[in-house]
């Protein structure tokens, strides 16, 4: 019997790989639930991309929770994945100016630039959470960085769009 939680994880990574592939078909609604131009091929692959690795990225953790991997390990993984992933595509935008990346549309390239960096920063905000995981400190702790890095995150996104 499959963990209710597991199976919940799985869908929503099922979800994200057909919201992807859905909106690669020209013409898409998903496009215009975006906010992108319908026809602006670019940007929905980008889009597509970005909802395919997290996507796949929770049906992995769906696999690995079900396959009974230790939770040590696979919250550590799954931590230093997303810090790697948000760091990535923080850079992405940032440096090489990809805002197709972003699914805010049509942001400027200065605002582009703060939200490469504020993604970067997210990215930054959860590697403690990977050592705390691995340590197996108090859940109090882990809750408490978790919490902590997502209100610094969410006011790091916040101030990147003023």
């Amino acid at each position: 019997m499959v963990d209710p939680g597991t199976a919940i994880v799985g869908f929503l990574g099922v979800g994200c790989l057909a919201l992807a592939l859905a909106s690669l078909r020209h013409g898409s609604w998903i496009r215009r639930a975006y906010g992108t131009d319908p026809a602006n091929d670019g940007d929905a692959r980008a889009n597509a991309l970005v909802m395919g690795v997290v996507g796949a990225s929770m049906l992995a953790l769906a696999v690995a929770i079900d396959l009974e991997l230790p939770e040590r390990t696979v919250g550590t993984a799954a931590i230093l994945g997303t810090s790697a992933l948000c760091i990535g595509l923080g850079w992405a935008v940032r440096r090489y100016d990809r805002r197709d990346l972003l699914t805010t549309p049509n942001v400027d390239r200065e605002t582009g630039k703060r939200l490469g960096t504020a993604a970067m920063i997210c990215g930054v905000l959860v590697l403690p959470l990977a050592g705390a995981i691995w340590l197996e400190v108090g859940a109090g702790l882990v809750v408490l960085l978790a919490a902590g890095s997502g209100l610094v995150s969410l006011l790091a996104i916040g101030i990147a769009y003023r």
